[in-house]
């Protein structure tokens, strides 16, 4: 039995196949103006005066380009969430995760995560991943030499029904020394995922807020399930495995962050897992 089959609320929301429909309850009127980063950010952040977005591989630094100036930390979705979801479920995230996520990724404090925060720190990266891929080629199309990756239904109706990231997705934790002068980053690659057809999309992601550092990787789970695919990588090199914490699926223990701290010319070292991952290229193996 799939998981469509045991969820039919997002087997009725699959069926609706509207982009004016929100994103994650299906309903219509989804007119609404959604932070993908919430506000409660750009206010303990704050940043003073606009700040400048870079389009880019972590490999090409010099070749990166000037996309666009924004003011503040104020990275949008338009029309693409009803108010209804705006103000209830994802405020309810946004307002959940602040007392943990804020001192984190402001001044890496030393936190001590149990199992049912590491859930909610697990949410909140896989909901803001995917909406970033989504603003950002909402606003800036064609600006990127590697697209990430865009969610499929089912898996943005899990997030709205379940409040936990979806089946098959994994989620590590890191941290990284931004300097405090690079309040976010974002690098998406290609994740195919071997079936018993031809590789299914994955999306895998690492994005930083402050000093934190999520990598994401989600696939569309029903369609996984219905052909059988393998299960993606659920290891990191033993390179990282000091610097990289698993948070989903929870490993039923208390994690310590941070671990080890990247430096800042160490990017590179956590978009590939050290080489072992490629951009825009086959990353299923480890």
């Amino acid at each position: 039995m799939t998981r469509l089959e045991r969820h039919p609320l997002i087997d009725h929301y699959c069926r609706l196949g509207s982009v004016e429909r929100c994103l994650f309850c299906g309903s219509l009127g989804a007119s609404g103006t959604e932070h993908v980063l919430p506000k409660w950010a750009q206010r303990d952040f704050n940043i003073q005066g606009s700040l400048t977005i870079w389009a880019g591989e972590h490999s090409a630094e010099p070749a990166r380009r000037k996309v666009a100036r924004r003011p503040q930390l104020t990275i949008t979705l338009d029309g693409r969430i009803c108010e209804t979801c705006n103000n209830g479920p994802l405020s309810q995230l946004e307002g959940s995760v602040r007392s943990i996520l804020s001192p984190m990724m402001l001044k890496a404090e030393p936190t001590e995560l149990d199992p049912a925060a590491q859930e909610l720190l697990a949410a909140w990266g896989v909901k803001t991943v995917l909406l970033l891929e989504l603003s950002f080629r909402q606003h800036y199309p064609n600006s990127r030499l590697v697209p990430g990756y865009v969610a499929s239904e089912a898996e943005f109706a899990w997030l709205w029904r379940e409040r936990r990231p979806p089946p098959r997705s994994l989620v590590w934790l890191g941290c990284w020394d931004c300097r405090s002068s690079t309040p976010m980053r974002y690098e998406p690659s290609v994740a195919p995922v071997p079936s018993n057809g031809a590789s299914l999309k994955g999306h895998f992601t690492t994005f930083s807020v402050g000093f934190v550092v999520f990598q994401v990787f989600t696939v569309d789970f029903v369609a996984a399930d219905h052909d059988g695919a393998t299960l993606w990588n659920t290891s990191v090199p033993r390179s990282l495995e000091a610097a990289l914490a698993r948070i989903w699926p929870a490993p039923r223990r208390t994690v310590s962050w941070p671990g080890p701290m990247l430096p800042y010319d160490e990017w590179a070292r956590l978009v590939t897992w050290d080489g072992v991952l490629r951009q825009g290229t086959d990353t299923s193996s480890s």
